[in-house]
């Protein structure tokens, strides 16, 4: 049986096309001069206009579609452009919108086969993805020839639904059943399992499993393989595709494509890594030196130790995505302190025991009367961005308190923010006990008084089934309670909280401008790089390994030379070659994965080389994993091969990825969360 490419090319042949006159062809070049002029008008007016389906996530559910959202908006807002989401149902509708001017770019596969791809400009792939035909176990169905006689059902913003109603009329007793676009994955693939239909087509990434809870089903044949998922552009919008295209080259890798994978403390043992959700924090989770710090981070470390684990850090930007990552699967568990009463309220969660007590103050004029919590009404407060006295006082007014809120940059030390009750321009301060000694000694004439009530208690949060985890956490809390490195740690981080403890926006390594200039001369973002310089050198330009490599970015003496590098040790010389190094890295991998992708098996190339990256793709592929994604896929072919004596490095590889990509997840949260305050809601699509 014909594939649908085929299919559709036999199909266009069979019909009229439009260009076999001279005055459709006319018309096509009229329509698109008119999408370009179209094009370069909405940019020039300050909008981009994005085609996408009306129920992308549902419609779409082997895309990272959040984060492909996220990264457009992003774009928009560097670019100071406004966005106007415009929905559709079906892809062709998105091809005849796009084509007619009525939009700038395509978020959502089209329609197979050239005639409804030509003349578009099609972006950097973003994944990798199939259509597969699943049915009943009984069916012994092998291509799209054997579905006569069945019941097959697809929805109708899948790409593949105009192709499935042609080979109905091919295929004697075929019959689809069409399925609105607000029908999800689980939902098409539960019909077949109740026997409403005999089959269903559905999109998945090469490595899913979309019917693991599903026996009564089995997949009956892949109807179109190997496809690569991309944005599609305007006639004459190259220049969008290109700025866009450059966008995604630097800045993809910043938006996690955050994967979902559940199980207790037997299955993190498996994967050797512990994946912490936490948040920016001035005496909790912090950036000092380049490296993370705090309190919750060195306690977690050392659990971490304990029990034989690494770790990759997670941080979020707001209570709410914490949860929903924690129920998601997309990490183990949460360290920062969260609203403990909705926690109990939940019962797809659970805490563990406390492990440390903190209040919030109001610190105020002596010469005012001594305020509580309910007494602020009508006053001006002054809370740091980012803390729990923030998210303390936002509780507070949601249940009916009535004052103005001053919120001031996270960084901001706690005796400045004291300094604004002193001089009046806020009446009263909530702040961390720990910090009270300090404005206390600052500011005698203040007064500390009443404490709010907060449920924001320390206590580390996990999913409710996950048993053994909970015993661990509780075990190992109870051992460190008033050990001496517990009281260590809480000394270090808390007795001296008169300063802050997080750096600037721009102090995050002492070569900071250095590598901004040369990463993006090379399409990186400039965190990256600071945070694979210190994996590689902990910042240090005389670093030296036992194999002979040198510099900041530990390049070898054969590949410095290749690179023009004469002096290694040279801050300026080493980060331009690693830079340019990893560049043709990146550029090396094929073109159709994805800027993020091809940016982690370069990071992996860097430390051990293109070819066994290669050889782990192929592997990869050879064993049901996709082999355009690192995460959770190609590193789990290096994490095996790392079981021989012979290839132990290739586990080197896996803890040097992962921990670059937790150093920039959090050096991204640390630049956001100074600039941004608390509340970092980026404006989504509804659908």
């Amino acid at each position: 049986m014909t594939p649908p490419r085929a299919h559709c090319r036999q199909a266009q042949r069979r019909r009229l096309s439009p260009f076999r006159s001279f005055r459709a062809r006319l018309l096509c070049v009229a329509l698109l001069a008119w999408a370009s002029t179209g094009v370069a008008a909405a940019t020039e007016s300050g909008v981009l206009r994005v085609l996408k389906l009306r129920h992308q996530e549902t419609s779409l559910p082997y895309r990272d579609i959040a984060g492909e959202f996220r990264l457009l908006s992003d774009f928009a807002r560097r670019q100071g452009l406004a966005l106007e989401w415009i929905d559709a149902v079906q892809p062709g509708e998105l091809e005849n919108r796009l084509r007619a001017g009525e939009g700038d770019v395509v978020l959502a596969e089209l329609p197979p086969g050239p005639q409804h791809t030509r003349g578009l400009l099609p972006g950097l792939g973003m994944g990798s993805y199939r259509q597969v035909v699943y049915g009943r176990q009984d069916l012994e169905v092998r291509d799209p020839r054997g579905l006569a006689g069945l019941r097959v059902a697809i929805s109708i913003a899948s790409p593949l639904w105009p192709y499935l109603n042609d080979l109905a009329a091919q295929v004697p007793g075929l019959v689809v059943a069409a399925q609105p676009d607000t029908a999800s994955r689980d939902e098409l693939l539960a019909g077949v399992a109740d026997q409403r239909y005999d089959a269903v087509v559905i999109g998945q990434r090469p490595n899913e499993n979309p019917i693991e809870a599903l026996p009564r089903l089995r997949a009956l044949f892949t109807l179109s393989p190997d496809n690569v998922s991309r944005w599609y552009f305007a006639p004459g919008a190259g220049d969008l595709r290109r700025r866009l295209d450059a966008y995604l080259t630097r800045f993809q890798a910043a938006v996690p494509a955050l994967a979902s994978a559940f199980g207790d403390l037997d299955v993190i043992r498996q994967r050797h890594v512990l994946r912490i959700i936490t948040r920016i924090d001035p005496h909790n989770y912090f950036v000092r030196g380049g490296r993370p710090a705090g309190f919750e981070y060195e306690l977690v470390r050392q659990f971490a130790r304990s029990r034989g684990l690494g770790l990759e850090f997670l941080v979020a930007d707001s209570d709410q995505q914490i949860t929903d990552w924690l129920r998601r699967g997309v990490g183990d568990l949460v360290t920062t302190r969260i609203n403990g009463a909705q926690v109990r309220a939940d019962p797809a969660l659970e805490q563990s025991r406390p492990y440390f007590h903190s209040a919030s103050v109001i610190v105020q004029r002596r010469d005012r009367p001594r305020l509580t919590g309910d007494s602020l009404s009508g006053l001006r407060v002054g809370v740091l961005a980012n803390s729990v006295q923030h998210r303390a006082l936002g509780e507070l007014m949601a249940a009916g308190l009535e004052c103005e809120t001053r919120v001031y940059p996270a960084d901001m030390s706690p005796v400045a923010l004291a300094e604004r009750v002193q001089r009046g321009e806020i009446a009263a301060a909530v702040l961390d006990a720990y910090a009270i000694e300090g404005v206390r000694t600052a500011y005698p004439r203040l007064l500390a008084g009443t404490s709010l009530a907060t449920p924001f208690r320390y206590a580390w949060t996990l999913r409710a089934g996950d048993k053994a985890l909970k015993a661990s956490v509780n075990a190992f809390l109870r051992e460190q309670f008033r050990k001496a490195t517990y009281n260590l740690l809480a000394k270090r981080y808390f007795e001296a909280s008169a300063v802050t403890q997080l750096a600037g926006v721009g102090e995050i390594s002492p070569y900071d401008s250095l590598v901004r200039r040369h990463a993006e001369a090379n399409d990186f973002d400039w965190r990256l790089i600071v945070a694979q310089m210190y994996q590689e050198s902990r910042f240090n330009p005389r670093a030296e390994s036992r194999t002979g490599a040198r510099g900041l970015m530990q390049l070898q003496p054969t590949t410095a030379r290749a690179l023009g590098v004469r002096d290694a040790f040279d801050p300026e010389s080493a980060i331009r070659g690693g830079i340019t190094y990893l560049k043709r890295l990146r550029q090396r991998f094929d073109a159709s994965i994805a800027p993020r992708e091809r940016t982690w098996f370069a990071l992996a190339a860097y430390n051990i080389g293109y070819g066994p990256v290669e050889r782990a793709r192929r592997r990869a592929a050879a064993t049901g994993l996709d082999p355009n994604r690192w995460f959770g896929n190609v590193e789990v072919v290096m994490r095996r091969m790392a079981r021989t004596a012979q290839a132990r490095r290739w586990g080197q590889a896996v803890v040097y990825v992962r921990a670059i990509r937790s150093l920039y997840n959090t050096y991204n949260r640390l630049h956001e969360t100074l600039t941004a305050g608390l509340d970092l809601d980026r404006p989504s699509p509804a659908g």
